[in-house]
């Protein structure tokens, strides 16, 4: 099946964020009187909500979790947000899609504004059709299926026929759940934070080495 329409994540796809993640999660945490994170648990938390994460991984309750992240956007939004970098053949993957004619969107759990300052600090803002990102307003977007579907909404990508054109790149399982879920194609990228192994058991539709091959997946699906 030939794919017009590309949905990327962002964090462990596109950029490798785990510096400012990292000391973001940890200034919090020392903000709450808190032990610092394991280094081992970092991977956790990129990929899902990070409210979710901090219950998950740490056993906060829902309350905690709102104050942690209260503290942890003090840190990220002026400092963390910038300690990150490009994961190789991100802007490669952007410039080859756009070239070929691809509608290109974002599918992120990071809040929209911090999603387009990234893109706009590489350079790479210009590359995507819409940005669709979490939600930080009560019963908003959060999980991966309602970011997915909401790019697909604001896309007009409506029809089976559409659909069946329609792919999600990432490299979490979340991103493969959330594919199924809104019914489009998945690849699931290695040169991120997931494994084989969890890709093979959410059955993801093409597991990808790093982005260069995902890349030619994309390029070579033909109708």
């Amino acid at each position: 099946m030939k794919f017009d329409f590309i949905l990327l994540d962002l964090d462990g796809t596109l950029t490798n964020p785990v510096e400012g993640i990292t000391k973001s999660i940890n200034y919090s945490l020392e903000k709450m009187g808190k032990p610092l994170v394991p280094d081992s648990l970092i991977p956790k938390f990129i990929g899902p909500p990070l409210r979710t994460g901090y219950m998950q991984n740490l056993g906060f309750t829902e309350e905690e979790a709102e104050h942690a992240l209260e503290f942890y956007r003090e840190r990220y939004m002026p400092v963390g947000l910038y300690e990150n970098e490009l994961i190789e053949g991100a802007r490669e993957l952007l410039e080859r899609l756009s070239a070929a004619g691809k509608i290109i969107a974002m599918a992120t759990s990071k809040p929209e504004k911090m999603a387009v300052t990234l893109m706009e600090h590489f350079g790479l803002l210009k590359y995507f059709d819409f940005i669709s990102a979490a939600s930080m307003e009560a019963g908003g977007r959060h999980e991966k299926d309602e970011i997915i579907q909401h790019a697909l909404e604001k896309l007009c990508i409506d029809t089976p026929e559409k659909l069946a054109q329609t792919v999600m790149v990432g490299d979490r399982f979340y991103d493969i759940v959330g594919a199924k879920n809104t019914k489009v194609a998945s690849i699931a990228v290695l040169s991120g934070f997931g494994s084989r192994e969890e890709f093979e058991k959410y059955e993801a539709d093409y597991i990808a080495v790093n982005l260069f091959d995902a890349c030619e997946i994309i390029l070579q699906a033909t109708t």
